[in-house]
């Protein structure tokens, strides 16, 4: 496996991606899900290890990989062995990357594998996630499994679609700027930041504050590389959720005010990525329909409706809320809203307006 250099001399690594290479099947027994379940315990080499092979751009068209289609269907399934928060959003980017059209069966079969696994997550975490996949997917094939996978979720819960959950993202302790701030050895940091349109950096800085270039030399090597995949795990998280909004203007669902402020708003990931997007509340019902930007007021404590013009007004508790759908949008309004965003310098973390 030369695509992951040293770390497949490493036992843990071997042990996994040994038993990945005993399923031929599409779908693995309960005996190899079992045994796989317990390799990957506190096993970050492991996951880690299947993160970067599942992410591989052209797995099958590199004259050098040794990849095959069996294989990487197992490290799919493997995935979905792992901890359900970051198994989900992972599972959605598989299935994005293999499930473009044109890319033939051998992907198109990753990114079934994908779906399935997210069905054998089950519960109110896969449960978004096929939903969304199900509407987004580019595949036919893809879209009728994510149904097929929901439906069958769905019913094992006795719910129906209209009863779909919201569910919270990781935080990865941001605070609502975006920032944390990891504390490595000799007094150096890793400062990890989310800026609104979902873009993720990271930082490192001397014992006097000083921005470096790189990695700073003095400090063990993995205490850097926590800072390096918890940025990474941040952007697997991230690419999800943007999706998450998209799909939410897209279905023009609306949200009850608590369950917006809980799994939007509220969330250090999500709330970053929705101060960008144009909103729109009602307080009668959806009979009349008011448009902002969301802002935190620090002074109060408290979001805030931004309109166009700048002037910021409290939201009411009997608040309801969804995306604001472009195409209900005037021309006049839509250049006023883009120049809004252009004066407070946000880029949007998908394409709702356009701001040229």
């Amino acid at each position: 496996m030369y695509v992951l250099g040293h770390a497949v001399e490493d036992p843990a690594v071997t042990q996994v991606l040994d038993l990945c290479d005993t399923l031929h099947g599409p779908t693995p027994p309960a005996s190899w899900r079992e045994q796989m379940a317990a390799l990957l315990v506190d096993n970050t080499a492991g996951i880690d290890a299947l993160r970067t092979i599942a992410l591989r751009e052209t797995p099958f068209d590199d004259a050098e990989a040794d990849h095959h289609v069996s294989f990487v269907r197992a490290v799919v399934w493997a995935i979905g062995l792992t901890e359900p928060g970051d198994a989900v959003a992972l599972l959605i980017r598989v299935t994005d990357l293999y499930g473009e059209p044109g890319r033939g069966r051998d992907y198109r079969s990753v990114a079934l594998a994908a779906v399935e696994a997210l069905g054998s997550i089950g519960g109110e975490r896969a449960l978004p996630a096929l939903r969304q996949i199900k509407a987004q997917a580019k595949l036919g094939a893809v879209r009728r499994a994510a149904s097929q996978e929901l439906d069958q979720t769905l019913g094992e819960a006795n719910l129906s679609r209209a009863d779909v959950p919201e569910w919270q993202a990781e935080s990865f302790e941001l605070g609502r700027d975006g920032l944390r701030v990891i504390a490595l050895d000799h007094g150096y940091t890793a400062t990890i930041h989310l800026a609104v349109d979902g873009t993720v950096t990271c930082v490192y800085r001397g014992p006097a504050g000083e921005r470096l270039a790189g990695k700073p030399p003095s400090v063990k090597a993995d205490r850097t590389r926590e800072a390096g995949d918890l940025a990474a795990n941040l952007r697997t998280v991230v690419y999800a959720e943007r999706f998450r909004l998209k799909q939410l203007m897209q279905d023009q669902r609306i949200l009850t005010y608590e369950d917006w402020m809980e799994f939007y708003l509220g969330n250090p990931v999500t709330g970053r990525l929705c101060r960008a997007v144009v909103w729109e509340s009602s307080i009668d019902g959806g009979e009349h329909w008011q448009r902002f930007l969301p802002t935190w007021s620090p002074r109060r404590e408290a979001w805030l409706r931004l309109g166009e013009d700048g002037v910021s007004h409290d939201i009411a508790e009997e608040s309801q809320a969804r995306v604001v759908l472009p195409k209900n949008l005037t021309a006049a309004e839509m250049r006023a809203w883009a120049t809004r965003l252009r004066k407070l310098r946000l880029t949007q973390p998908f394409k709702q307006l356009d701001l040229r």
